[in-house]
């Protein structure tokens, strides 16, 4: 039997398509963890095909996920959580924190709902005031991660100064954060892999490709050119339909098409950033997170406009999920309101 003496505490990533879970001791370390397919627009979509409430269909997952963690552990252990689940989709909405916030330094305000496995407290989404106010859930999450592992904490959420750097979370919806220190001061967000998903699937350039073996790297650079050179100047949709011109007039490869257009899409998005001042080119402070492949492509768009760009680290999640429990005040050392009831569970079973 595992041996979860040292467990503090349940947290919860739990995001649009899938959930991770992870079992953590006080400072962040995992002592298990597991994930399921179980995202939020699944369980919502479940529990409207069942009939039931969202609540029912959001414990049931929790419990098939942690039951055991929970009966196990010696202590009532408090339950985390950040991401989609606190959107208007999700269990409940946990309401969005207006920029500027210093996620390291701040006592997140804490949405509770109820389980049978005893409270579930899920972190707030971040907002950017303006026009066209900018929402960010779950991502804030992955920069916390980051900060802490380049170095970040508790006694040196100052010492970072005013060294303002960008975070770049490639992916459906591409994050770039923007920070002075440990402070998120803005960011804002590009629909480019969603984009391009339609665009390959459903579009008349997607009927015109043909899968590829590996990455073509030409293919995907010349999109680049194209994207951040002079013939970019119309944008994105004055320059997607080269993608079917240069095949017709032979001058492109089917196989190319897909790599192709992603240098386009990639390419527009990243000339749109540079030149609305989210990083400066020469600038060696800009941080990717996201797969390798996703990075790659990123860190060579950014290299093509003269911008230096970090890997950083993986796995930081549970770190930093720990780290925002502990100053939301639900574990030792905390410096939020939530006290030590809270941690207190229903009993396990309904």
């Amino acid at each position: 039997m595992d041996d979860y003496s040292a467990a503090r505490l349940v947290a919860l990533d739990w995001g649009t398509s899938s959930c991770r879970a992870y079992l953590l001791t006080e400072d962040g370390t995992v002592l298990d963890h597991r994930s399921t397919d179980d995202g939020v627009m699944r369980v919502t979509a479940g529990a409207r095909e069942a009939g039931e409430s969202r609540e029912q269909a959001f414990d049931r997952a929790l419990r098939s996920l942690c039951l055991d963690w929970v009966e196990a552990a010696p202590r009532a252990l408090p339950v985390v959580a950040s991401g989609m689940v606190g959107s208007d989709q999700g269990w409940a909405q946990a309401p969005y924190v207006e920029l500027p916030v210093d996620p390291l330094a701040t006592a997140l305000p804490l949405t509770r709902v109820e389980s049978s496995l005893g409270p579930v407290h899920i972190l707030p989404g971040l907002t950017a005031p303006g026009p066209l106010p900018g929402l960010l859930r779950g991502e804030e999450t992955q920069v916390v991660g980051a900060l802490l592992a380049d170095g970040a904490g508790d006694a040196t959420a100052q010492a970072g100064g005013g060294r303002e750097r960008t975070v770049v979370l490639p992916g459906t919806h591409a994050k770039w954060v923007r920070l002075r220190g440990s402070v998120v001061t803005g960011f804002a967000t590009h629909m480019s892999g969603e984009v391009y998903a339609l665009l390959m699937e459903n579009s008349i350039l997607g009927r015109l490709a043909r899968p590829a073996e590996g990455d073509r790297w030409e293919a995907y650079e010349r999109g680049l050119d194209v994207a951040m050179g002079p013939d970019g100047d119309p944008g994105l949709l004055g320059t997607l339909f080269s993608a079917r011109a240069l095949v017709v007039t032979g001058r492109l490869r089917p196989d190319q098409v897909g790599d192709y257009v992603s240098g386009l899409v990639i390419g527009s998005e990243v000339r749109g950033e540079l030149r609305g001042g989210a990083a400066t080119p020469g600038a060696d402070d800009v941080l990717l997170l996201g797969t390798d492949d996703l990075c790659d492509r990123y860190g060579r768009a950014l290299s093509r406009a003269g911008v230096a760009s970090a890997r950083g680290a993986t796995g930081t999640t549970p770190r930093a999920l720990a780290h925002l429990a502990r100053r939301a005040g639900l574990l030792g050392g905390g410096s939020g309101t939530a006290g030590p009831d809270d941690a207190d569970r229903a009993p396990a079973s309904p």
